[in-house]
């Protein structure tokens, strides 16, 4: 008599729910509405999984993309914030047919159903949004499907090759797994049907990538408590340059052109060419290590530090060069011979001589020595001046000789000088040509895992 009185109730049940979703609303009272709710529950064990003891239970996975970012190369991660949807069938909560309308709850009502157990192993943190009630989305359907969308931020786990870096791509993978509920009991599946199971914004823009479409991968993995379905949802960046090439690429490359202005300046102008040689070495220091601070530290050698660490030798190399012009082109002064330079005692002796005639003769004797005394010096005077003439003519000609080398040097440029000034501009675009034809061939070679 009471299974009788039970099959009635629930007939009438049924009929009661297909007339209030046919479009009857305006006929019920919130209280009616609420009995319907609250007969779902009526024997109603959220303990145990739909089809407890058959089939593993299929739960359908879709994500819709709303924004990713910050990617971190110094953490290895990248936060994304997305709509991550669940469907699955719970027999248990069917009240009509396919054809009448679908049921939006509230998310109290979660508390009170059977729920999946998925999380994100990978992950570094996870949240649901909670501003300003639960970002939560719950939806039943008359054969007892039921959706089930929340809001979720993740930041997960981004190992990164950075070899290639700035010219690099990255893939970074979210992945979904049943914490409890094994592959035998539990199936996860990316929803089936003619949309995308992960669909990305159209909006969406990051500073320092470009958003490849992601590759979706279903899998089972094993552990010593059992064998667990996982979903994955790779994520591929394409590294922008343009930031590199204005920020990194182009400073470099302008601090090698200004380290070869040295070439064309006078190499006796050795303040000049020191401090901006120098200057260019200490500059290009100081870009190295700005571009490596906002870098992990890795033991790779990166495409960025390829193309630095050749900067950086061009650099230093025209320093090199001008220190070996220094050297080898110092000027070199002639020696003055001893009879240049070299003034003997007798011509000072014979410049402090002067002629002194006596006035008064006492005897013929004493004349004839005066005058012959006379003589001597008159002719010693001459050859003195003489002397003296040569002497000035020979200082004349060394200075105007000295002066005409002097002059030519000026218009001189030295061997080094004039190579360099071909030699370090033509290997450097030979160099650039190589650097990059090569690093483009192994981007586009490299497979992503």
């Amino acid at each position: 008599m009471c299974s009788i009185i039970l099959q009635m109730t629930g007939c009438m049940f049924v009929l009661f729910v297909m007339n209030y979703f046919e479009g009857a609303s305006a006929t019920y009272t919130k209280e009616e509405v609420t009995e319907i709710l609250n007969h779902f529950l009526i024997d109603y064990d959220p303990r145990l999984r739909p089809g407890f003891g058959g089939d593993p239970l299929q739960v359908n996975v879709t994500m819709h993309v709303d924004s990713i970012g910050p990617i971190s190369e110094v953490d290895m991660s990248f936060r994304v914030d997305f709509a991550f949807r669940q469907y699955w069938k719970d027999e248990r909560l069917s009240y009509g047919e396919e054809d009448d309308d679908t049921l939006t709850l509230s998310y109290e009502f979660l508390r009170k159903i059977w729920l999946p157990d998925t999380y994100f192993p990978e992950s570094l943190a996870a949240q649901k949004h909670e501003v300003m009630t639960p970002n939560i989305l719950l939806r039943l359907h008359p054969d007892g499907r039921i959706l089930y969308s929340a809001r979720v931020t993740v930041i997960g786990k981004c190992p990164m090759d950075l070899k290639y870096f700035p010219m690099d791509k990255q893939s970074c993978s979210l992945i979904i797994e049943c914490y409890g509920y094994t592959a035998q009991d539990l199936m996860l599946v990316w929803e089936p049907g003619n949309e995308e199971p992960v669909v990305i914004a159209s909006n969406l823009q990051l500073a320092q990538f470009s958003v490849e479409k992601p590759n979706l991968k279903n899998y089972t993995l094993s552990f010593s408590t059992g064998n667990f379905s996982d979903l994955e949802v790779q994520f591929v960046f394409q590294r922008s340059l343009v930031y590199f090439l204005l920020q990194s690429y182009m400073p470099a490359t302008l601090i090698v052109m200004l380290s070869w202005v040295s070439f064309w300046v006078n190499r006796n102008s050795v303040p000049a060419r020191a401090s901006l040689s120098i200057t260019t070495v200490l500059t290009m220091i100081t870009l190295i290590g700005a571009t490596n601070a906002s870098l992990p530290k890795v033991s790779d050698v990166k495409a960025i530090d390829v193309y630095f660490g050749m900067c950086f030798i061009y650099v230093f190399g025209a320093l090199i060069e001008f220190s070996a012009v220094c050297y080898f082109n110092k000027p070199r002064y002639e020696k003055q011979s001893p009879t240049e330079s070299k003034k003997t005692a007798d011509e000072y002796e014979f410049q402090e001589l002067k002629p002194s005639l006596p006035g008064v003769y006492t005897s013929h004797a004493e004349d004839q020595e005066n005058l012959v005394e006379v003589n001597n010096h008159r002719a010693c005077q001459n050859a003195i001046m003489h002397e003296q003439a040569r002497q000035r003519e020979l200082k004349l000609e060394h200075k105007l000789d000295t002066e005409r080398k002097e002059k030519a040097s000026q218009h001189i440029v030295s061997k080094m000088d004039r190579y360099s000034r071909i030699g370090f501009p033509i290997s450097y675009m030979i160099l650039n040509a190589v650097y990059w034809v090569t690093y483009y061939k192994l981007t586009r070679a490299t497979e992503l895992p």
